[in-house]
């Protein structure tokens, strides 16, 4: 072999195992290198757990952005899966016709839209529930005009049981007050109902547990008030609590209370309470107190009680008003009424605990689906007195029968025959008058 040869293949043989001896690394600098990859794993790790935590909101974000349209069979929702987001539209109509056995007035017979109302409604970011609601018929039991704005609110519930609501909404005061007019058991509500304040703007709070609830609210006058003629707007304070010590499916005890303060603070410093006689297709009011002037402010008082046990139902409200004139007489009004009430198929009257009220009544079997819907027979003895300290608003005494068949959760027949016992306003064309009226209603929400 020559010798040039043997020193290239030498000269090989010593680079290429130059780089495999070069491979080898002491025992010290396999430890370090096996820390180093220790920490590399850790740190893909933690990467990969933020990857997958950016992956999981991404997506939430992604399912709640897509709303979904759900519904309760009376309406139609769209909201998130998570219901974080929401909104609804509905309404009511209440259409009413009536008959009048005349004594010395002449009521009018005639039918009516009682009620003609749309609504929107939501939820925004799981926490804020907002409402808007529109009455469109012109009419009112105790006033002259009730078109215009109902509810107009916003109410947030991160607080939850506590509920803080701002705008327009009822004040807390009364049972039936606070009820829906679409789950009364009759027609109209009774005539002490005339000393409730309604509506208002203002902050209201309200908080409940399993068995109690309570409320409170401070607020102003109705949306469309108008300022520039009546002066400074007055201010109404409600508060509201009650209590159910054994509240059950078809077994339910209410007791409530509430209190309501009044200050006019306007210019004139004028009130005025009247009622029709519980039936609405009438421009008639029996008793009227007529504008008070000189009025520096009103407290006024509410008692509750109510039971369901079973199919029966009893009811009852008393309420009184203490008017408080600078410069003239106080004076002093009170109202109530008792009821009954008895589901002939076996229904009982559902109650919402958070609220301290009685919810929608649902048939065991709505008509439609195979069954006959729910009939419920009821009576009613309602009283208010106008009359003191020289106002002469006058005194009146009713008895309403009612028939009412349910054919499903959102929509009934209504029928009720109100006979006046008494009514004593003297000086008036009104003192001494008895007419009866037979009114029925058709019902429903959506």
């Amino acid at each position: 072999m020559p010798r040039s040869t043997s020193i290239a293949a030498a000269l090989a043989a010593t680079f290429t195992l130059a780089p495999v001896q070069a491979a080898e690394p002491p025992p010290a600098d396999l430890a370090t290198m096996q820390q180093r990859l220790d920490q590399l794993e850790r740190m893909v790790s933690q990467l990969q757990t933020q990857l997958d935590a950016e992956r999981q909101a991404r997506q939430k974000i992604e399912s709640a952005a897509v709303i979904r349209p759900v519904t309760d069979g009376k309406s139609l929702k769209f909201q998130s899966p998570g219901n974080d987001f929401a909104f609804q539209v509905g309404g009511r109509v209440e259409a009413d016709f009536a008959h009048y056995d005349a004594d010395r007035q002449d009521l009018g017979d005639g039918t009516d839209i009682r009620r003609g109302r749309l609504y929107a409604q939501g939820t925004l970011y799981r926490d804020w529930d907002w409402r808007f609601e529109y009455e469109f018929a012109d009419n009112s039991t105790t006033s002259t005009n009730s078109k215009g704005i109902t509810d107009a609110y916003l109410r947030y519930k991160g607080f939850a049981p506590l509920l803080i609501t701002a705008g327009n909404f009822k004040q807390p005061f009364g049972l039936e007050q606070m009820m829906s007019a679409h789950n009364l058991t009759f027609t109209e509500r009774a005539l002490s109902q005339t000393f409730v304040p309604g509506r208002g703007i203002g902050l209201g709070v309200q908080t409940s547990g399993a068995h109690w609830s309570l409320a409170t609210a401070v607020a102003g006058e109705r949306p469309e008030g108008d300022v520039s003629n009546e002066g400074d707007e007055g201010w109404n304070l409600t508060a509201r609590g009650t209590y159910a010590p054994f509240v059950d499916p078809g077994r339910v005890l209410h007791v409530g209370a509430g209190v309501w303060r009044h200050e006019p603070n306007d210019s004139s410093s004028a009130l005025r309470w009247r009622s029709k006689p519980e039936s609405n297709v009438t421009g008639v009011f029996l008793v009227d107190t007529g504008t008070l002037t000189a009025v520096d402010d009103v407290l006024a008082g509410g008692l509750e009680l109510a039971a369901v046990w079973g199919p029966l139902s009893l009811q009852g409200e008393y309420m009184r008003a203490d008017v408080n004139r600078g410069s003239a007489r106080d004076a002093r009004f009170d109202g109530g009424y008792v009821q009954a009430s008895w589901f002939l198929t076996g229904e009982s009257r559902p109650y919402k605990v958070a609220e301290g009220i009685f919810d929608r009544v649902t048939p065991n079997a709505s008509v439609g689906l195979g069954g006959i819907g729910a009939w419920e027979l009821a009576a009613r003895l309602s009283t208010i007195d106008l009359t003191d300290a020289g106002i002469v608003g006058g005194r009146q005494d009713d008895v309403t029968l009612a028939l009412n068949w349910y054919l499903a959760p959102n929509l009934r027949l209504m029928l009720d025959y109100v006979q006046v016992l008494e009514l004593d306003r003297p000086g008036n064309l009104a003192d001494g008058d008895e007419p009866a009226s037979l009114t029925g209603r058709v019902p429903v929400d959506f």
